[in-house]
């Protein structure tokens, strides 16, 4: 019974760790997930978004032993921002300012950050 009580901890834990955090109060977005799909159906993503700064999910992500690719910030008064983030076996993409899309994947207005995580 001990070993196989200690065999199941061992097995939750990596289960556990094998997974990618969602960020804490970020919404899945399925109309974002099908347009980040579209061009790349062989790699899925899982779209969240969070009023959240860019900064502050960039912190979390660090803080859960991502490992950080070179940050990119686009324009010269980085109106865009990007990382790209490993942990898992999985990619996490994250992005500022979020696209807001409507059902029909209509870009309705740019708030928050986005938050793509693909297997």
């Amino acid at each position: 019974m001990f070993i196989a009580t200690r065999l199941l901890v061992a097995a939750v834990a990596t289960i556990a760790l094998a997974t990618v955090p969602i960020y804490p109060g970020a919404t899945f977005d399925a109309a974002a997930s099908k347009a980040a799909n579209a061009p790349h159906p062989n790699f899925p993503y899982r779209v969240y978004i969070t009023p959240d700064s860019y900064e502050q999910v960039v912190a979390f992500y660090k803080s859960k032993g991502a490992a950080q690719s070179m940050p990119i910030s686009i324009g010269n008064d980085a109106t865009q921002k990007q990382a790209m983030f490993s942990m898992s076996d999985s990619t996490i993409m994250i992005a500022w300012p979020a696209n807001i899309r409507d059902k029909s994947g209509k870009v309705v207005a740019r708030k928050g950050t986005t938050i793509a995580i693909g297997s």
